[in-house]
């Protein structure tokens, strides 16, 4: 097992510090990082993977100093917030390149672009144009990049943005295998679903400093589950079909209905069985779930300096 961790952590841009005193480690699983655009996230996955020095604090993998140990470096797969792809090239001739920017083994990089290929599903579009490719092909391609050379670990940063739920179900699945495989896979995201969906544990990061960390599933008990409520607009029958469907709504206006549903994929599976039993749906929109309560309450805690409720102090993981 790989460990990757963070002590006292401070880092940012020439004059401009991002990051105030930072602990966090990760090991075995998905471990998901979360945080609105601007929190920290990005500059915290540039320290965590060699690309910016902390001015203070250490970063270790598996024990050994990142910013020191050059070869510490090979140990950790990075999948960046845009897929870095040359667009006139195809996939394969993208991962054959990357290949050899890891100084990969001259006679074994054709295997490890083989086994990528094969990891990540890409057989159907190994001959694509990198131009031609969909966002969330493209974010497949740039996680078998990051797993060419058969890293313990896995930092990605944003790789679930602007992806369909489709799309985001198959990546979700990737990782889930490859921590089930043993490595450690961390994740930044600021999507709230993903925290229901993936992770086995949340670090909540607010304006450079951790202001909470723990399982998923305790998060989520804070507020009382995980469901997602969602207001429903529809012509036709539509408290009678929810009824026989296996839902409770409620009734909220003349022509609309609040639901409990599970995850995002709930609501898939809502809409098609609406579709399916003759119903016209109007508009389905989310209303507060739990997990979106959870982070505002985090974060409103860090603004004004009161204690976290059940969370661990600002420097703590």
């Amino acid at each position: 097992m790989t460990t990757l961790t963070a002590t006292a952590v401070h880092a940012g841009y020439r004059d401009r510090e991002v990051l105030h005193g930072v602990d966090v480690a990760f090991d075995a699983g998905v471990h998901l990082v979360l945080g609105a655009n601007g929190a920290g996230k990005t500059t915290l996955f540039r320290t965590l993977t060699g690309v910016l020095a902390p001015s203070a604090g250490q970063v270790l993998v598996d024990g050994r100093d990142l910013h020191d140990d050059l070869g510490a470096k090979a140990l950790i797969g990075v999948g960046a917030h845009r897929a870095a792809l040359a667009p006139r090239l195809s996939v394969v001739d993208n991962l054959s390149y990357w290949a050899r920017v890891l100084a990969l083994a001259p006679g074994s990089q054709r295997a490890c672009v083989a086994r990528a290929v094969e990891l990540l599903d890409l057989g159907p579009i190994a001959t694509r144009r990198a131009s031609g490719l969909s966002r969330g092909q493209a974010q497949r391609v740039s996680l078998a990049r990051a797993l060419l050379a058969d890293p313990p670990v896995l930092v990605l940063d944003e790789p679930f943005a602007g992806v369909d739920p489709g799309v985001g179900r198959q990546l979700r699945d990737h990782l889930r295998r490859f921590a089930d495989e043993g490595r450690t896979v961390v994740v930044s995201t600021h999507e709230l679903a993903e925290v229901s969906t993936l992770g086995d544990d949340v670090t909540v990061i607010h304006d450079g400093r951790v202001v909470g960390h723990g399982a998923t599933d305790a998060l989520r008990a804070k507020l009382g589950g995980s469901h997602y409520q969602l207001r429903v607009r529809a012509r036709g029958d539509l408290t009678g079909a929810l009824t026989r469907l296996g839902y409770a709504p409620e009734a909220a206006r003349e022509d609309s209905v609040v639901v409990d549903v599970a995850d995002e994929d709930g609501v898939e599976v809502l809409v098609a069985g609406l579709v399916a039993a003759g119903i016209g749906v109007r508009e389905v929109a989310p209303l507060a779930n739990p997990l979106e309560e959870l982070y505002l309450h985090l974060q409103d805690g860090a603004q004004d300096g009161s204690p976290l409720r059940g969370a661990p102090g600002p420097n703590a993981c």
